[in-house]
């Protein structure tokens, strides 16, 4: 481990927020909705969402080429489109208050700390990423638990016990 990020193998370093938000989801929608399936695809659909919405203003930013863009998004999306198919669907207004923190992180500069990064860390940049994936992990299980949009009829029967 080196600083705010994990290193695993063949994998490569992944911020220890990232895996601990990763883990609370797992363990949240797991208690609530009584499936680890539903809560493998609510973890997976919002790390997922993020490294688009991520990756997609980074290549703005000349860090990334449109192809890389492209396959990745090809390759991710099936997760955000499951976690849907599930019935994890955020409330809007939560994506629209997470896409303006997302927003203000671009007007601030979006310059990401990277793992071995030769020049010092920045808190704000770091506060940005945290709060814009790790908020994102927030409206996720939001949608896992409250699902907006899905007429209870078609909702966990774990879901309605639980009310």
């Amino acid at each position: 481990m080196s600083g705010l990020w994990l290193v695993f193998p063949f994998v490569g370093a992944i911020r220890l927020s990232t895996v601990l938000a990763f883990m609370a989801t797992l363990v949240i929608v797991t208690w609530f909705r009584r499936s680890p399936f539903i809560a493998v695809v609510a973890a997976m659909g919002w790390v997922c969402a993020f490294e688009i919405a991520y990756q997609a203003v980074a290549t703005v930013y000349g860090q990334y080429t449109p192809i890389h863009l492209f396959y990745l998004t090809f390759s991710l999306s099936g997760w955000v489109v499951a976690a849907h198919a599930a019935g994890i669907r955020p409330h809007p207004l939560l994506v629209v208050g997470w896409s303006l923190v997302f927003l203000a992180w671009i007007v601030f500069g979006f310059q990401p700390n990277g793992y071995g990064q030769s020049g010092p860390l920045s808190v704000a940049q770091e506060l940005f990423n945290m709060a814009t994936k790790e908020g994102l992990a927030a409206i996720y299980v939001v949608g896992a638990l409250a699902p907006f949009g899905l007429p209870s009829r078609f909702r966990s029967p774990n879901l309605e016990s639980n009310s």
